[in-house]
C-alpha cells in the first residue's frame, strides 16, 4: 500500500492520469449533494472545478520541474484559490426577503478547488481523508445544524400582515408571550398590499420553532409567515 502511494505521489504519466481521474470523481461526489438540492452549481460544475484545480497544479509542477526549480511552484495554485472566489460569488444571492442563499455552494466550490490542488500535487492520502471529511460535512452535519436551528432561542421571521388589524394583534401576541423584538424591518409592497415584516425575536429560552410558527399563523391579520 505504501509503495503504491509513493509511486502515485511521484511525478509520472500514470500518477498524473490517476490524479486527474481522482479529482474528477471527488468533484462529482461533492457536487451530487448540491445537485440533489437543485442548486446553481451541480455535479458538472464541481467536477470541472476540482479537475481544473488539479490540472493547474500539475502544470505548475511540470513548469517547476522543466525550469529546474526556477519557476514558482505555488503561483498557479495560489491563483486558483483567488480566482475561485469570483465563481463562488456568482452562486450567492439575496432574496427579496433579505435571505442569503448559496453560501454553502460557494464554500463547496472553494473546498473542491482546494481538494483538486491537493490531488494535483500528489498528496493522495491526505486528499482521500479530506474528501471523506467533506462528504461527512455536506451530508450529515446539516442534520445537526437543523436540530440546532429548530430550537434556537433566536428566531427570524418573514411575515405579511394586514396593515389595519395585523400590527396590533401581532404586537399583542408578542407582548403576551414575553418575546422580545431584537430586529424589525417594515416594507409595504404597494398601496393596497399587505405589510411585509422582517422580524427577529428573542424567545427568552430555547423553544421549538414550529410551535411558535403554528401559534403565529393563527394570529388575526397574519396572512403569510415563514422562518428565515
Amino acid at each position: 500500500m505504501s509503495e503504491a502511494l509513493h509511486y502515485l505521489e511521484s511525478f509520472n504519466n500514470t500518477s498524473i492520469l490517476v490524479r486527474l481521474l481522482l479529482a474528477t470523481l471527488f468533484g462529482c461526489f461533492i457536487g451530487m449533494e448540491r445537485a440533489a438540492k437543485r442548486q446553481i452549481a451541480g455535479i458538472k460544475t464541481f467536477a470541472l472545478v476540482c479537475l481544473g484545480a488539479a490540472l493547474a497544479t500539475i502544470v505548475n509542477i511540470y513548469l517547476w520541474d522543466l525550469t529546474n526549480g526556477v519557476a514558482d511552484a505555488s503561483r498557479i495554485p495560489a491563483g486558483v484559490i483567488s480566482g475561485i472566489g469570483f465563481l463562488g460569488v456568482g452562486t450567492i444571492i439575496i432574496t427579496r426577503k433579505n435571505q442569503v442563499r448559496g453560501l454553502t455552494t460557494a464554500a463547496g466550490l472553494w473546498v473542491a478547488a482546494t481538494l483538486g490542488i491537493a490531488v494535483g500535487s500528489g498528496m493522495i492520502f491526505m486528499s482521500a481523508v479530506a474528501f471523506v471529511l467533506i462528504i461527512i460535512t455536506i451530508h450529515f452535519l446539516p442534520y445537526l445544524d437543523n436540530r440546532q436551528r429548530e430550537s434556537n432561542r433566536i428566531i427570524g421571521l418573514y411575515l405579511e400582515i394586514d396593515p389595519v388589524t395585523g400590527t396590533g394583534q401581532l404586537m399583542e401576541y408578542l407582548g403576551t408571550s414575553g418575546y422580545t423584538i431584537t430586529s424589525l424591518e417594515k416594507r409595504r409592497q404597494s398601496k393596497n398590499s399587505d405589510l411585509s415584516l422582517l422580524l427577529e425575536l428573542d424567545l427568552g429560552r430555547r423553544q421549538k420553532h414550529h410551535d411558535i410558527i403554528a401559534e403565529l399563523s393563527h394570529v388575526e391579520g397574519v396572512n403569510y409567515l415563514e422562518e428565515t
